[in-house]
């Protein structure tokens, strides 16, 4: 999931105005758009997947087949996408267990079926954050920035966003949430979940019971948080960022020529065997993971962050830079590799590989270029091509700044 959430400032002038971004867009760039268009349309109308016999990877494929018609909404303001998006989302609602006398513990928890696996009745922060919460936000920023679309959508729109709302602070309801002495918090994983068939809440097993949730999987909830913050200036999504924000930038290791963090970092007595926090032996490691893509969904975070004044300065986006373009990058110019964010590097394999941090194009033309490279190297070739080049043209049609964009409301 790639640079969902873009300045409060770009959406409100996009979605208030008749103009588009495509309106503006250079020829190469509008024909790079126009090859997007049905393939991302092809995708959002398959045949709808159905959790209940699917594995996880339910929730990437799902969200993957919505987000990107959002964003190419707000590229366009082609009425289509969203014709194509409402359906979608309604059939994944279904798909959404609901309790019976609980909301907070409605979800989508029951998927990968007839195995005892540690994903067994677990639900995920990040899987509600790119199947229901993201899409819904950027639904409701379009309804409300058009007359039109608001008279079609206004209730559908309003009624999602307030249980949006709601499923958002269900993870504290769950008990999922720690605040600490310093003024940062994090997140933990459910310890119970509901038995679909009575809705009583069991003890959840396996490893991730309890344990802190991993950097990306919060990271993921950045995008939802700041997209609700700006739909509602509600300031309790801005400090849950800037909590989560102090927590994660304090295990940040800092040399003269990079910035590194694990993927998690074991901080809840549901990470030890024992059952004491900081006591014997942990039920998971703390290590650079090997996808790569995971801290490129960091970056995303910290770049939503800086857009809405949370914690991060123009020095720490700069030693973020240098990390990718110097540390990490290396080989061919025009058509780099990248060293993972420890800087190790495997050939083989699709993993122990780094990634450009494309959402550090908001600062760099740099970035831009290397991006463009990319797209141009990838267009056509992997799943989901498509809508990286809707964040590419998107990002290229703001100016290269460090201005901090989610700021420049009208």
């Amino acid at each position: 999931m790639k640079r969902i959430c873009i300045s409060a400032f770009l959406l409100l002038a996009g979605f208030a105005s008749a103009d588009s971004l495509l309106d503006h867009a250079t020829p190469e760039q509008r024909q790079l758009y126009e090859d997007a268009k049905p393939k991302l349309l092809a995708e959002a109308r398959q045949k709808p997947m159905l959790l209940a016999s699917s594995s996880e990877g339910y929730f990437w494929q799902m969200s993957g087949r919505i987000i990107p018609l959002l964003k190419a909404y707000r590229y366009s303001h082609d009425p289509v996408y969203l014709e194509t998006y409402v359906p979608v989302q309604e059939q994944i609602l279904t798909q959404r267990y609901i309790h019976p006398s609980k909301p907070e513990w409605s979800g989508w928890f029951e998927y990968d079926p007839g195995k005892e696996t540690e994903f067994k009745h677990l639900a995920l922060i990040d899987h509600d954050t790119i199947l229901y919460y993201v899409p819904v936000l950027l639904f409701v920023q379009a309804v409300r920035g058009d007359p039109a679309l608001k008279e079609k959508y206004g209730a559908k729109a309003e009624a999602w966003l307030k249980d949006v709302e709601a499923s958002m602070r269900a993870w504290d309801k769950r008990g999922c949430w720690q605040e600490f002495p310093d003024g940062s918090g994090w997140y933990h994983g459910i310890t119970h979940y509901p038995d679909p068939t009575t809705g009583e809440l069991q003890k959840l097993t396996g490893i991730y019971a309890g344990g802190v949730v991993a950097y990306n999987k919060v990271h993921a909830f950045h995008e939802a948080l700041s997209l609700a913050y700006c739909v509602t200036k509600d300031p309790w999504y801005k400090t849950r960022m800037e909590q989560t924000a102090k927590f994660f930038k304090a295990h940040w290791r800092i040399d003269d020529k990079h910035v590194e963090w694990n993927y998690r970092d074991h901080t809840f007595a549901g990470d030890y065997k024992s059952g004491v926090l900081g006591q014997g032996e942990t039920l998971t490691g703390a290590f650079v993971h090997p996808k790569g893509g995971y801290y490129a969904l960091d970056l995303e975070a910290v770049v939503a962050d800086y857009d809405l004044g949370v914690l991060y300065q123009q020095a720490d986006i700069e030693k973020l830079l240098k990390t990718n373009l110097e540390f990490m990058r290396f080989g061919d110019e025009k058509a780099p590799k990248f060293k993972m964010i420890n800087g190790s590097y495997k050939e083989e394999g699709k993993y122990n590989k780094g990634h450009l941090w494309t959402s550090l194009a908001h600062f760099s033309p740099q970035v831009r270029e290397l991006w463009k490279q990319q797209i141009e190297h990838r267009h056509g070739k992997v799943w989901l091509s498509w809508s990286d080049e809707i964040d590419y043209l998107t990002e290229v049609a703001q100016p290269v700044s460090w201005d901090r964009r989610k700021l420049q409301t009208r």
